[in-house]
């Protein structure tokens, strides 16, 4: 089935997500668990990658060949975050695989994550971090709106930038758990659901089933808060000292706009497409001449 990847992750329920993303979703992800996905016109995304030259023009030639040396590669990571792609969004295991390919190229310098997204799934935040931790190129991220598990992939890059400073905002730092309780309505229509576990194994989805009983604090201390704490901990390590601790809500799932971003230490600076393809160039320099 198209979707059964997506549908295993919507199951597993946990999410680095803005809220508003998640909210404006929720029917998205209800039709791909009944199967009504099927029946919608799906739109595929296009610019998942592209290629610039030197002057920071689009390189046409699908051929690998005919990239010209100093070209710098692009990867838009766009809305929904997920780990296995479909037709309705890539997944992080396509766009990786793009990143690495422009990684390994020997004409690209460097490449810019052209970020816009709300956050997603928490499973689709490793391969991009595993990357970006054994990369050999520079990396700049060049972002709009970067939420949630969007920003934790952002701070792993070698430069952050604001795409403006009108609608370019960082933060949403935070996890959530998301599941359905199908019991009234399974009740209503006559079916009763029995789950029976073994002597041996009283604390299997203990966590779960307390949540759907309305207590939440196992599923809080098993899952949630160590997810929370290690994204906290991982932007803190990866934004080191430019990072102003002492501001309130920043490290519990405030957003700021970019010019309160970049004093508070989550970007860089603001600039825009070019000034990141400038960046990259430095940084790729600055690379070649410790390399030599």
């Amino acid at each position: 089935m198209l979707f059964s990847k997506t549908a295993s992750e919507i199951r597993r329920g946990l999410w680095a997500i803005d809220p508003l993303t998640g909210f404006y979703n929720l029917q998205l992800a209800n039709d791909i668990l009944s199967g009504n996905i099927k029946s919608k016109e799906v739109k595929i995304q296009s610019a998942i990658r592209e290629v610039v030259n030197n002057d920071g023009l689009p390189v046409t030639g699908s051929n690998p060949q005919e990239i010209p040396e100093g070209s710098i590669g692009i990867v838009s990571i766009t809305g929904n975050m997920i780990k296995y792609g479909n037709r309705y969004c890539w997944g992080a295991d396509e766009l990786v695989a793009f990143a690495k390919y422009f990684d390994a190229h020997p004409n690209i310098i460097g490449m810019i994550f052209l970020i816009d997204s709300g956050g997603g799934a928490v499973s689709a935040v490793a391969p991009y971090l595993d990357f970006l931790k054994n990369k050999k190129k520079p990396v700049v991220a060049l972002c709009d709106f970067c939420a949630s598990a969007a920003l934790w992939i952002g701070v792993g890059c070698d430069y952050v930038m604001a795409e403006n400073d009108i609608s370019s905002a960082f933060g949403s730092i935070g996890v959530l758990a998301s599941f359905l309780d199908y019991k009234k309505a399974y009740e209503m229509a006559g079916i009763v659901e029995h789950n029976v576990y073994a002597d041996q194994s009283p604390d299997k989805s203990k966590d779960i089933r307390d949540a759907l009983e309305g207590n939440y604090e196992l599923l809080k201390e098993l899952t949630l808060n160590p997810l929370a704490i290690k994204f906290q901990d991982n932007v803190k390590a990866l934004r080191g000292k430019k990072l102003d601790l002492s501001v309130d809500r920043l490290l519990t799932g405030g957003m700021f706009y970019a010019e309160d971003a970049v004093d508070i230490g989550l970007t860089d600076e603001i600039g825009n497409r070019d000034a990141a393809i400038q960046k990259v160039k430095e940084l790729a320099a600055m690379q070649a001449f410790m390399n030599t």
